[in-house]
């Protein structure tokens, strides 16, 4: 079973305001898991005169007794997934579908 999964990190997101007033984005809570991981396909957008890259995935999971929000991030091979969309589903072996679309971030 393992062999057709991946790991990943579920991370849940806090965010405080500092002295300045400015909001930081802390890790709260890391979740270890597999998940089965589809590829959902990828696109190229224009926007300001660059070009954007899209990747986004469909993660299942067994995750129980905790409602997914948009506040949780997937990391997944050093890549961070923004969450999408979370539904539940009555498999036996998966409870959640998650899409995710990665977040790159520019040095």
């Amino acid at each position: 079973m393992i062999g057709t999964t991946k790991p990943i990190k579920l991370l849940k997101y806090t965010t405080t305001i500092d002295a300045n007033g400015d909001a930081t984005e802390t890790v709260a809570t890391t979740y270890k898991m597999w998940a089965e991981v589809t590829d959902d396909g990828g696109g190229r957008s224009q926007a300001d005169g660059k070009t954007n890259l899209g990747d986004s995935k469909v993660f299942k999971v067994n995750f129980r007794n905790y409602n997914i929000t948009p506040e949780y991030k997937i990391e997944y091979f050093g890549q961070t997934y923004a969450i999408s969309n979370a539904k539940r589903v009555n498999e036996q072996r998966f409870n959640w579908e998650i899409s995710a679309f990665s977040i790159f971030e520019l040095d």
